[in-house]
């Protein structure tokens, strides 16, 4: 069992880690910059990240030996909401984007666009 929560660190690490502190400096592969805004990129990168913390919770507090009453605990106060957080940034990214595009320029008579009203 040990064996496989450190392989599990070492994965998310590998994999998660370095994707979101790359997407949250605004790389990303060409493929994915033609297709979504910076800020998605960016938003993605947070996610990714809180994915990653998330994913970590669990085994570390496996291998810190927290009794299981405090694990459990903290397992069920980090670990979903964590997860359900990076979901929520990844869709609301992708509404924004999808809502940015559906948006078309003023093309009125001349001078500036209507003030709406909230």
């Amino acid at each position: 069992m040990v064996v496989f929560l450190w392989c599990w660190i070492g994965l998310f690490t590998a994999v998660l880690l370095p994707l979101g502190i790359a997407m949250l400096r605004g790389w990303a592969p060409s493929r994915a910059r033609t297709r979504w805004s910076p800020a998605r990129i960016r938003v993605q990168g947070v996610s990714a990240l809180v994915l990653y913390v998330g994913g970590l919770v669990p085994a570390v507090a496996e291998l810190a030996g927290m009794p299981r009453e405090a694990a459990d605990i903290l397992l069920a106060a980090t670990a979903p909401h964590l997860v359900f957080l990076s979901l929520g940034l990844q869709g609301g990214a992708a509404l924004s984007d999808w809502f940015g595009r559906r948006t078309v320029p003023w093309k009125g008579p001349s001078g500036p666009p209507p003030r709406q009203l909230s």
